[in-house]
C-alpha cells in the first residue's frame, strides 16, 4: 500500500452529507490508505458514497 510523507490533513467530499469536511490529523502521523480510511468510518463517513484526498496544507481555494 502506498504510504504518504506529508499527510497533515484529510479532506472528504461526503455526498451523503452533501458536505466537505477537513480533518487535521498532524505531522506525526504516517499510516497508509487502510489506516486513512478506517479514520475516515470513525468520523462516521460511508467509503462507498464518499470521495477523500490527503494533503499538508489547510489551504482551500473558493471561486465565487
Amino acid at each position: 500500500m502506498k504510504r504518504f510523507n506529508y499527510a497533515n490533513y484529510i479532506t472528504v467530499l461526503d455526498s451523503e452529507a452533501g458536505e466537505v469536511f477537513q480533518y487535521k490529523i498532524g505531522e506525526d502521523w504516517l499510516p497508509d490508505q487502510e489506516a486513512f480510511e478506517d479514520f475516515i468510518t470513525n468520523e462516521g463517513h460511508n467509503l462507498s458514497n464518499c470521495q477523500w484526498m490527503v494533503h499538508e496544507s489547510d489551504r482551500i481555494i473558493k471561486k465565487h
